[in-house]
């Protein structure tokens, strides 16, 4: 796991939810009889500690850290708001920019992370395997709305996820999951104190889907998101569908951490264990929500 890295933010604020899911997600994946990575190689910013300036230093020390590896793994996790605002000199061209701590709309390219520089800096990590989950546009909580406010619930029209995603350059290890779709929310079920997808996500982490495998893929990660969070918000009457990139050759050995939840299984059982990977690599495929 020493060629495994990460950068977490949470911007906190007005969100308090997004601190929490990105402090869960850190947690997890240092926790060394769990997620296993090296905590020297995260990068965790949440609350004011997420700025821009933080945010850009800590993707070049990643880009830094990769550059000379022959392999190496990286994540990228945000929590907060994703945004599209008008331009200053054409309202009619709109700029993608995710939200960072003492965000200012008036000074938008001082205080916030442009989708443009946001895009530069992932296209410079080396790394052969990239992941990076956006989960932006969140709700307060399903437990305070009631059902027939949920069939109505719209989205401001400046908030954008696939905005960033369609200036990312995918590809084979690129992979790209956001929460959520342009008119959707990603919400926080009643009971949970994580948002429905970071907590699928910490899910699988965990090794909940494939206890028998000594590290989660993100052929799992990415089957597990696809499949859960929209089945999960049904009974509430509301729609989230994450987005997720088009990847080609999409490698069964791809792995996100190390499943703290692992259980050897008996030698002479070996043959008695079920591959489900193909029959969720075609669950992918067949998705109807990528870019």
């Amino acid at each position: 796991m020493e060629n495994f890295f990460a950068l977490i933010i949470g911007v906190g604020g007005d969100l308090a939810a997004t601190a929490e899911d990105a402090s869960a997600i850190k947690n997890l994946l240092c926790d060394p009889q769990k997620g296993g990575y090296d905590p020297k190689n995260v990068e965790f910013l949440v609350n004011e500690f997420s700025t821009k300036k933080n945010v850009i230093s800590s993707l070049d020390k990643i880009i830094s850290k990769t550059e000379k590896l022959a392999k190496a793994t990286v994540v990228v996790y945000y929590s907060g708001h994703g945004l599209q605002i008008p331009d200053d000199d054409d309202p009619e061209k709109k700029e993608y920019f995710l939200k960072t701590a003492g965000a200012d709309k008036t000074k938008k390219e001082e205080t916030m992370l442009n989708g443009d520089l946001f895009s530069a800096k992932i296209k410079k990590i080396k790394a052969d395997k990239l992941l990076i989950l956006l989960d932006c546009c969140h709700a307060d909580g399903m437990k305070r709305r009631k059902i027939s406010d949920l069939e109505d619930m719209v989205v401001e029209e400046q908030s954008s996820n696939r905005g960033l995603l369609e200036k990312l350059t995918s590809g084979e290890g690129r992979v790209f999951i956001s929460a959520c779709d342009d008119n959707e929310e990603s919400v926080i079920l009643p009971g949970s104190k994580n948002s429905l997808f970071t907590e699928v996500c910490l899910e699988v982490f965990d090794g909940k889907l494939s206890p028998s495998d000594e590290f989660v893929s993100v052929v799992d990660l990415m089957y597990y998101i696809i499949k859960e969070v929209p089945k999960r918000v049904l009974p509430f009457h509301h729609t989230q569908r994450p987005i997720i990139t088009e990847v080609q050759h999409l490698s069964p050995d791809y792995f996100v951490c190390r499943n703290g939840n692992y259980k050897p299984g008996r030698a002479d059982l070996e043959d008695f264990v079920s591959d489900d990977s193909a029959e969720r690599l075609d669950f992918i495929r067949d998705y109807d929500n990528k870019i």
